[in-house]
């Protein structure tokens, strides 16, 4: 199954990509016998990428760490778009590179065993809750602002010492 970011396909042959995400919840069962769980929400998706390179192709290596550790003008690792069946499925379709990058050499096989994760960042979960978060705060806002005034317009009706 081949995999690239931003159009550039990862390097090897033999690739495979896993992906998962996690249901967040809690226990609120306390002491009784009730199954009782909070609703912690969808957590980012996680792409689990294993692909082999070559031991003549180091270039190709070095360009997969290069981008790896690849910042933007802000020092924050670089977010790539991610085209591959099971990103599709799963709906990732941005991520960044997150933890280990490992290689390992294969005598046997004369190329190196890569692996390395990718997270998820700017989700659907994500999109959905800056949304409700941007209204919550415009409706506190105008509310705040709407309330301050009604209490300044009855002190100014009001004669006193």
């Amino acid at each position: 199954m081949s995999i690239s970011l931003d159009g550039w396909n990862i390097p090897g042959y033999e690739t495979r990509v896993n992906a998962g995400i996690k249901l967040a919840g809690g226990d609120m069962s306390g002491m009784g016998s009730f199954a009782l769980i909070s609703d912690q929400g969808v957590k980012p998706g996680m792409l689990t990428v294993s692909t082999k390179i070559p031991l003549n192709e180091e270039g190709a290596l070095a360009l997969l760490i290069s981008k790896a550790k690849s910042l933007d003008e802000n020092g924050a690792r670089i977010i790539y778009t991610i085209n591959n069946a099971l990103a599709e499925a799963y709906k990732i379709r941005k991520a960044k590179f997150d933890g280990e990058i490992k290689a390992v050499e294969l005598e046997e096989k004369r190329a190196w065993q890569i692996t390395f994760k990718l997270i998820e960042v700017q989700s659907v979960s994500e999109r959905e809750q800056q949304q409700l978060d941007g209204t919550a705060n415009q409706n506190a806002q105008s509310q705040a602002v709407t309330s301050n005034n009604d209490v300044q317009s009855k002190f100014a009706a009001v004669e006193g010492p």
